[in-house]
């Protein structure tokens, strides 16, 4: 299997000359695990310098320059006011656009201020590139503050997503998985070469994603992500055809894509 990835990679990522490819990236959250600053201001972890520019762009860099994407939407906090809620999109966009390939990149880049959740924000994200750009075909949703991303990821996640329908990177755990009862005591051993520890981008046909998230927010039910919401509401139904959807295919990840969470994560900047 390694064999095989490692060969896709060598390949540049082809797209069909119909495809429109979104890319939503998701920085609306309060960064509440990396603290403050020297002078008592909350560091906003997708806005912190990086290569020249920031976190977000260089997370946003990776994918404009591997495929050519229609749409970019990019999630920012919400606030309790007009002026704070116009900060807060300018400060987005500055962080945003701080390199120059991002800044000229020709492509459609939409500002939405997040939600309460990142499921809600991922969900506003979707509504936006739905009002925008109604021919989208596939939607890559990523972590802003995962910029350690490869081109390689972007390719692979790509073409499985194309071929299946959902797809997303993870990685086999490395310790031994247990499952455990509410008193902490184990209850079930857990076969380490099923498991998988998922990362970002994932990535989906748009309209199922969309209808899917819909569907999950009328349930007023939270899952821990997108690939959660895909098999939910999408894995166990068929499309228009009467052709059944597939489960979210699993790609080789990247111990190097890593999330920046707390402060220790900085130091890798």
């Amino acid at each position: 299997m390694k064999q095989i990835l490692t060969m896709t990679w060598t390949m540049k990522a082809t797209m069909k000359n119909n495809d429109e490819i979104a890319l939503i990236l998701v920085a609306a959250g309060s960064s509440s695990r990396i603290g403050f600053d020297k002078t008592g201001t909350k560091i906003k972890k997708e806005y912190l310098p990086m290569n020249g520019g920031t976190v977000l762009s260089n997370a946003a860099k990776v994918f404009l320059s591997t495929l050519d994407f229609t749409t970019v939407v990019v999630t920012y906090p919400i606030a309790d006011n007009a002026e704070a809620m116009q900060e807060n999109e300018q400060k987005s966009k500055d962080a945003l656009f701080s390199d120059d390939f991002v800044k000229n990149y020709k492509a459609k880049f939409i500002f939405v201020p997040g939600g309460k959740t990142r499921q809600e924000s991922v969900l506003d994200a979707l509504e936006a590139i739905n009002e925008n750009s109604p021919d989208c075909s596939l939607v890559f949703i990523h972590d802003g503050a995962r910029p350690f991303l490869k081109s390689e990821t972007v390719e692979i996640t790509y073409r499985a997503a194309s071929e299946f329908g959902a797809a997303v990177p993870g990685l086999q755990p490395t310790e031994t998985q247990k499952k455990i009862d509410e008193n902490g005591f184990i209850v079930k051993h857990l076969v380490r070469s099923s498991l998988t520890a998922v990362q970002t981008p994932q990535v989906f046909k748009f309209e199922p994603i969309l209808e899917a998230h819909r569907l999950a927010a009328e349930s007023k039910k939270t899952f821990t992500d997108d690939t959660e919401i895909w098999d939910e509401y999408v894995a166990k139904h068929r499309d228009k055809n009467g052709e059944p959807y597939f489960h979210v295919k699993v790609v080789m990840g990247d111990p190097e894509n890593k999330k920046i969470t707390y402060p220790k994560d900085i130091a890798s900047l």
